[in-house]
């Protein structure tokens, strides 16, 4: 029982080392030299001449003494994050200069509101922000570290910035004067954060309006003759908004999908031709279309795209089977 206790509270003493994280922070390679070097006193030779101590190889008498510890945490600096623009550290602030038509995406409103998101406090004057107590997000750092940062906009009519300063810092409750690389490292990260997450959240609000417009918007087209001399259906659109609004536009026209693949833009369609009343309603003769297979191709032209159908011998409609089927395409999609 004795020896079960031993090694319980032995297996306890190296958890408790494990789990520290001041490992983390720093490390010291330096040695010091302790004690007194030995003097001894002269023997009596008995009249002996005794050589001296050949001085070639002599060890070194003076005693290093131990530096302090070495900070080996990952470095942080300013990343240049934003198109076209330049970030960098001053000795107190950390900055990124962007173009001036990218403001409406990097500004202190938008900093302001992720602020609020992330439930941190803040008081306002003018373009700057000062934060209060916030934690610095760094798994390396010793003990409860947090600190108050200044957040500035400033600019000219060709650029703009963003500016991250400390105002104060404490670990676990105790104030304490940060380091220039201190500053460097807490400036450099909260100011890589914020304008991380703006990239975000405006990547998010573009593809949601991109997809907003492909779901609800009109597009416009046009029947052309395309690259190969095939009769197509160009549209205003994307590759990727055509392959949507096709998907639902064709299925009104009695194609169903039956193979597809989205990357390449093809899809093998089974046709069931409507009824006369059907095609009425698009103000349209129905087309002399036989019932079976056909094929879809779509083509993209920048940010404009364009979609042959083909039959199940694989050659493009055309004449008066395609212009019909294109015309009803037209209607369809621009509801």
């Amino acid at each position: 029982m004795k020896k079960w206790l031993l090694a319980f509270t032995v297996l306890a003493t190296v958890t408790a080392c494990s789990t520290s994280n001041e490992s983390k922070q720093t490390a010291n390679d330096s040695y010091e030299k302790r004690g007194i070097i030995p003097v001894f006193t002269t023997l009596d030779t008995g009249g002996v001449t005794i050589l001296g101590q050949e001085n070639t190889y002599q060890l070194p008498t003076n005693v290093t003494v131990k530096t302090d510890g070495t900070d080996i945490r990952p470095p942080s600096t300013p990343m240049a994050i934003i198109g076209n623009s330049v970030a960098q550290f001053d000795g107190e602030r950390s900055s990124i200069v962007y173009p001036a038509e990218k403001k409406a995406v990097y500004n202190i409103q938008q900093v302001k509101r992720l602020l609020t998101e992330q439930g941190i406090p803040f008081t306002t004057s003018g373009n700057q922000v000062q934060t209060d107590w916030a934690k610095t997000g760094r798994a390396d750092d010793v003990g409860d570290v947090q600190a108050r940062y200044i957040i500035e906009e400033v600019g000219t009519s060709d650029s703009n910035a963003l500016v991250v300063a400390l105002a104060q810092m404490k670990r676990d409750e105790v104030i304490f004067t940060p380091t220039v690389k201190d500053k460097e490292r807490y400036t450099s990260d909260r100011l890589n954060q914020l304008v991380g997450e703006l990239n975000a959240a405006y990547r998010q609000q573009q593809q949601q309006v991109a997809t907003a417009d492909v779901a609800a918007g009109a597009v416009q087209s046009a029947i052309v003759t395309d690259s190969n001399q095939h009769t197509a259906l160009a549209m205003n659109i994307t590759f990727r908004q055509a392959w949507q609004k096709l998907q639902q536009a064709l299925p009104q026209l009695g194609f169903e999908y039956k193979e597809s693949t989205a990357g390449k833009g093809y899809a093998l369609l089974k046709y069931k031709p409507l009824d006369d009343t059907e095609w009425a309603r698009f103000g349209l003769t129905k087309p002399d279309l036989e019932k079976g297979e056909y094929s879809m191709q779509i083509s993209a032209y920048g940010n404009e795209s364009a979609v042959v159908i083909s039959d199940e011998d694989k050659f493009a409609l055309s004449g008066e089977k395609a212009q019909t089927l294109y015309q009803a395409l037209q209607k369809v999609l621009s509801k």
